[in-house]
């Protein structure tokens, strides 16, 4: 064999591996992919509808100011109800069967929105919202179904689950970079790289740029119908009987409403987490795109539409590294989610009040300018690089398989109603107002998540589900594993039961890594350990 076709046999698995890792979150993300594509496109097609319709867009003729933010409602509407509905289906009917439901409503959503068309702007408009809301639902279910698949994947390989569930997650960063990449093309290529613009030519801009979305969407259902098989982790919901604590006890048949009762019985402190801390990041990350083109115009007074659109790039293309930056180092035990959803948030707080603060100095002068781009940009990375990813991953993971997709979708629509709240609040204030507002909220996010959110880096899903087992045949005392341990705990979990007198779980200290008896027994080998608890090893709390 000659040594180049050595060098190609040597290539070639390293080609394929590389291909499959690539497959393996790339393929698993189009949903992602595409609800950034799509859903986040709406602010950057917004300014090429407005150059089209101006009478409609700028003067209101015929279009008043509420029909146009209806772009934005309906679509934040859709997204609600689809995480809702479409999250308690797929605990039912499985992750394969919703995860194709999903992508079907896309592809419906993403033909109506390319072909979008009336007699007048008013009535193009009105199809654009009804539209929105449709492909919206279909968005707004593949977040469980996802998240939920992604985590369960990961289960199944013992692959690093933080780092599986973000880079299926980062696909949005993709998305969002390619969106904006179509409409500066077409733009160019087509002539529309300054005013005044041609209606005709920017319709075929954002027409085609819808258009070309449809690959990855028809793509993706065509896989989820002929590829994708169902999450063995969701297929073994069913152990006829829970063996812990040397007694065996059936696991009793509960309907979907009796369900939801125990979960938010025994889990509405992280539920609290989970859908304050999103709602707190999408009022800041949906905010902050709502009056992006603002800080723009700060930075380039009267910039045209090419100038906000490469803005825009520029703005995400930081926020993508922040992705990556997240995806590579969620799984350290010394980070975690956790800690880099607070560590997040409260740089965000910090730099956004800063620009609050120093504004009218940071505005003054071309130099000062400068640091004010700086700070922004910052926090556009601190952002990916904390809650976003975060809020997405820490859903999938504190709540029991059986019930994860709808708790994941109730956290994610109630993120939602932050973005709807952003919308409506940040509309009427000055821009120097946007800053505190949204500085405040992600001084909130911070504080629902060190006391309501649990660290859950290193914990498999498996034991949550135990404990689930426990808490559905009535003997949640009985479970003594690691997700009663007190770092796998929030801190209202470990500290507020006995502070404010609440039942709420079993907790158990970590016991000593030499130690090969049952958790109680070598709790209490730990004197100085249970003494500086709350709790003591053996104490039971119940739900």
């Amino acid at each position: 064999m000659q040594p180049d076709e050595v060098g190609k046999q040597g290539l070639r698995p390293v080609i394929v591996r590389g291909t499959e890792w690539v497959g393996s979150w790339a393929i698993p993300g189009l949903g992602m992919f595409c609800e950034a594509y799509y859903i986040f496109s709406v602010g950057n097609v917004k300014p090429l509808w407005a150059a089209q319709w101006p009478q409609c867009f700028n003067e209101h003729v015929g279009c008043s100011e509420e029909f146009i933010n209806g772009l934005e409602y309906s679509q934040v509407a859709g997204l609600i109800i689809g995480m809702i509905a479409l999250g308690f289906s797929v605990d039912r009917v499985g992750r394969r069967l919703g995860s194709i439901l999903t992508a079907s409503v896309m592809l419906i959503g993403g033909i109506l929105l390319t072909v979008s068309a009336g007699t007048s702007p008013h009535s193009v408009v009105l199809m654009l919202i009804i539209v929105q809301a449709i492909f919206g639902f279909g968005v707004g279910g593949e977040f469980p179904v996802a998240a939920s698949a992604a985590s369960e994947r990961a289960e199944e390989t013992k692959a690093k689950r933080g780092c599986t569930v973000q880079l299926v997650f980062a696909m949005q960063a993709w998305g969002v970079i390619l969106n904006l990449s179509v409409l500066l093309f077409f733009l160019a290529v087509l002539g529309a790289t300054r005013p005044p613009y041609s209606p005709a030519t920017l319709s075929i801009t954002w027409r085609l740029m819808y258009g070309l979305g449809l690959i990855p969407v028809a793509y993706m259902l065509f896989h989820r119908i002929f590829f994708l098989r169902e999450s063995s982790v969701w297929k073994g919901l069913a152990p006829p009987a829970s063996l812990e604590g040397g007694r065996t006890k059936s696991k009793p048949q509960l309907s979907g409403f009796g369900k939801l009762q125990l979960l938010l019985r025994h889990y509405w402190h992280r539920l609290l987490g989970t859908s304050l801390g999103w709602a707190a990041w999408d009022f800041w990350y949906y905010g902050n795109k709502l009056f992006q083109t603002e800080f723009i115009q700060i930075l380039q007074p009267g910039s045209d539409l090419l100038t906000l659109l490469e803005y825009n790039l520029l703005n995400s293309s930081i926020a993508f590294v922040g992705y990556y930056v997240a995806a590579y180092t969620i799984d350290l035990p010394y980070i975690g989610r956790r800690r880099m959803q607070v560590n997040g948030f409260l740089w965000i707080f910090s730099l956004f009040l800063i620009c609050g603060l120093a504004y009218t100095k940071l505005t003054s002068s071309p130099g000062n300018l400068r640091w004010f781009q700086t700070l922004y940009y910052l926090s556009s990375f601190w952002g990916q690089f904390g809650p976003n990813a975060t809020t997405f991953v820490l859903a999938s993971e504190c709540y029991p398989t059986e019930m994860r997709g709808v708790a994941h979708g109730i956290s994610a629509a109630v993120g939602k109603f932050g973005a709807l709240a952003a919308n409506i609040v940040l509309g009427k204030i000055s821009d120097r107002s946007k800053f505190y507002y949204t500085a405040v909220a992600a001084g909130i996010g911070a504080l629902v998540t060190m006391l309501f959110i649990p660290e859950v880096t290193g914990l498999d899903l498996e034991e949550g589900d135990k404990r689930w087992q426990h808490l559905r045949t009535g003997s949640p005392g009985d479970y003594e594993g690691p997700a009663a341990q007190l770092r796998y705990l929030s801190w209202w979990e470990a500290f507020g039961p006995r502070m404010f007198g609440q039942k709420a779980h079993k907790v158990v200290l970590q016991p000593p890594a030499d130690c090969h008896q049952p958790p109680a027994s070598c709790a209490a080998a730990m004197p100085s350990l249970a003494k500086a608890s709350p709790m003591t090893p053996a104490e039971h709390v119940d739900g």
